[in-house]
């Protein structure tokens, strides 16, 4: 077993470097890449860093627990895996088989995707008693969404992530420039397996009504992922959204959304009192980027690139040490903010850099 750090591998940005060297440039910009200037991609992160932490002092921080609970499932720390294709790009022998035994190793979730390259099923039968998700969006022909649905019941999904951001792909152009990279998944290991990609394609016809639809359809919660605003939350929950993920899709499609953490106290405020809950990703790296996001109203917050770069540096061993990477400098970043449970962060806790550009009144 790895050390949770090793000369190599420190912080969560280390897995990528290496990860660049080893996959070929249509497999690393596929993942790597943002939509057209990749500004909403780099906000992200930016935007992290202009948020302060106010750390309250001389506490018992002997022992944390890093429990919580989603949709009503126990989970031992607030993050979970957000949903992203082709693992087997990354690692070649498990693919998404390794990162779901990565999660169930350290009591997370994860949100599997509909064009991963392993079976509903054969992730189920691996992490029989792990909480998974199924990531599903809008098809023609429906009967393919359909189709997902009753196999992710059958097998014990616990909830469905709904993409509701993406009626066409957004325009890559590192990825539209390499002539190859539009190859790559279509083709051997790297096919998806779930869904039939020669007649399956994006139904932009989509509207708030084919939401209705899908709550009559299962009885399977829905997350709806791509939400950044309170017309949109306020919708979601009008349509029988059971949570939300505040989501830009990683800076993947629409250019010059707001970064997720500034977007997110918007969304939380629109559902409060709904009993909906609200999750985040984009641009999560840090332990105090985990807490920030729960400290402005996040339930729990989610990764995508990390646990690509760890399958690609290890396999499931990369996959398992960036989590457990991640969990430990969450842990220790309560320590040091003086929490010993989620239920102690405070929204104070955490401001914007500007809170300390006004004015002191003595």
């Amino acid at each position: 077993m790895n050390p949770i750090h090793d000369k190599d591998y420190v912080c969560l940005d280390d897995f990528q470097k290496v990860a660049g060297e080893r996959l070929q440039s249509s497999s690393f910009n596929y993942f790597a890449d943002g939509c057209n200037e990749q500004f909403t991609l780099k906000e992200n992160r930016e935007a992290f860093k202009r948020y302060r932490l106010r750390p309250k002092l001389l506490r018992d921080v002997s022992n944390i627990d890093l429990s919580t609970t989603i949709l009503g499932e126990p989970i031992s720390w607030p993050v979970g895996l957000s949903p992203t294709a082709f693992h087997r790009l990354a690692d070649f022998q498990e693919g998404e088989v390794a990162t779901t035994r990565a999660a169930a190793s350290v009591g997370s979730v994860m949100a599997l995707s509909c064009v991963s390259t392993r079976t509903i099923e054969e992730i189920a039968a691996v992490t029989p008693q792990g909480v998974r998700w199924m990531q599903v969006q809008f098809f023609k022909p429906r009967q393919q969404l359909e189709n997902l649905i009753e196999r992710a019941e059958k097998a014990g999904y616990t909830a469905l992530v709904v993409t509701v951001d993406q009626p066409f792909p957004g325009m890559k152009y590192r990825t539209t420039k390499d002539r190859n990279a539009s190859l790559f998944t279509f083709t051997g290991h790297a096919n998806p397996v779930n869904i039939d990609i020669t007649t399956c394609k994006f139904d932009n016809t989509a509207t708030w009504q084919d939401i209705k639809w899908l709550k009559s359809f299962t009885k399977l919660p829905l997350v709806l992922k791509g939400i950044t605003t309170s017309d949109q939350a306020k919708n979601a929950v009008e349509c029988g959204a059971d949570a939300i993920l505040v989501s830009n899709h990683g800076g993947r499609q629409l250019d010059y959304l707001p970064a997720t953490i500034d977007a997110l106290p918007e969304v939380v405020a629109a559902v409060k009192g709904s009993g909906v809950e609200v999750y985040m990703d984009g641009g999560v790296r840090h332990g105090t980027d985990v807490f920030k996001a729960l400290a402005r109203g996040a339930r729990a917050v989610f990764i995508g690139r990390p646990i690509i770069w760890g399958l690609t540096c290890k396999g499931y061993e990369g996959a398992k040490q960036v989590l457990d990477i991640l969990k430990d400098d969450v842990e220790k970043t309560m320590a040091l903010m003086g929490c010993t449970n989620i239920n102690e962060i405070e929204q104070s806790m955490v401001v914007h850099q500007d809170y300390y550009r006004q004015p002191t009144v003595l």
